[in-house]
């Protein structure tokens, strides 16, 4: 997963592979069949190992809406230490074609599921107030899907982002209650 994250499906030899897993090429195919199938082994794999426990992080209900989603958007911000920079679906999704593929499907089905998480915040955030209900949940969801998206790739950048931090003060006003709405 990791070698895929940091260098692409493309950017990702066959002897990286190996050579970054520590078996030989036989027990490679022997165990994944070919390099999509290892591939498509690791994109399940991010969405367990990284995606999901970060949307469960936007489950916790003693924090507010507002909070939750900025704490997201500041986390792909400022990116982790510990990871390879941006998101291997953001890569992923600028690098092949997934068009009608597994992959695309597989691709698909995180961002639904990281919409969906935001969507349900958001929803709680509209009823509490803190954000604009004058357009549907789904809506602002994909702005913060989409911006969300943006800062992943903008961290890949040579200054890993750093110029990036305004932009979550601007996503987040965007979905602020106005104070007539109250």
């Amino acid at each position: 997963m990791i070698q895929f994250w940091e260098s692409g499906f493309e950017g990702s030899s066959m002897q990286n592979l190996v050579d970054r897993m520590g078996i030989s090429r036989q027990s490679l195919y022997d165990t994944y069949g070919n390099k999509r199938e290892l591939f498509e082994a690791a994109l399940k794999k991010y969405r367990d190992e990284v995606i999901e426990p970060k949307l469960k992080e936007l489950s916790d209900d003693s924090l507010s809406a507002t909070h939750l989603i900025r704490r997201h958007l500041e986390s792909i911000a400022d990116g982790g230490d510990r990871m390879p920079i941006g998101c291997l679906v953001v890569r992923t999704a600028t690098e092949i074609s997934v068009q009608d593929s597994d992959i695309g499907r597989m691709l698909e089905d995180c961002v639904k599921l990281t919409r969906d998480t935001i969507q349900r915040v958001i929803e709680r955030g509209q009823k509490s107030g803190e954000f604009d209900t004058s357009r549907p949940a789904g809506e602002l969801a994909a702005v913060v899907i989409a911006s969300g998206m943006g800062l992943q790739v903008m961290r890949r950048l040579p200054n890993q982002g750093r110029d990036i931090r305004p932009s979550v003060d601007a996503i987040m006003t965007g979905l602020r209650a106005s104070a007539t709405e109250h």
